[in-house]
């Protein structure tokens, strides 16, 4: 049965994709990539984000919570009560099958802002990098965002996300 096991690893982590974008030359295929994997998940989508305005990407996680995919939000405190950057955060908090949790700095073992930038597709794909979920760091600014789908690479960020959560 091990030996099974370590044969099914070896074969998965061979077919591992990554993909780099540079945005914002890269920006609409980055775009569409992220906007796909959200709304074809299969069983969750964890994102842990500062500022979240990109409206493409809200479309896709509607998608995804009407479809019964548990969505789980760490997001920073700002974006529950930041209307000037028109923060999608708190319009995603009211749909049915959408977790979210705002972290404030004052946490049992982190202190300051959620400044990470990062999602999880069904534990087994990862996207993470300096880009926010914005039209502008998609299309106007210098970003770089990192999708991987090696389970032994993804499973760390698992473990930091519900290290998160729980804090």
């Amino acid at each position: 049965m091990r030996s099974l096991f370590i044969l099914i690893l070896l074969i998965n982590m061979s077919f591992a994709r990554d993909f780099v974008y540079f945005l914002p030359k890269d920006g609409y295929k980055a775009e569409k990539k992220m906007s796909y994997l959200f709304s074809h998940a299969h069983e969750s989508i964890k994102i842990a984000i500062y500022s979240f305005t990109n409206k493409k990407f809200l479309k896709a996680i509607k998608i995804a919570a009407k479809k019964g995919i548990k969505v789980t939000i760490i997001a920073d405190y700002s974006s529950n009560k930041d209307q000037r950057h028109y923060s999608i955060v708190p319009i995603l908090r009211k749909l049915r099958n959408v977790k979210v949790k705002f972290l404030n700095g004052t946490g049992k073992r982190y202190k300051g802002i959620m400044h990470i930038k990062m999602f999880i597709v069904d534990d087994r794909v990862v996207g993470f990098g300096s880009a926010n979920y914005t039209y502008s760091a998609f299309h106007n600014n210098y970003e770089i965002l990192y999708i991987n789908d090696d389970w032994t690479f993804t499973r760390k960020f698992v473990k930091i996300f519900d290290e998160l959560y729980k804090d």
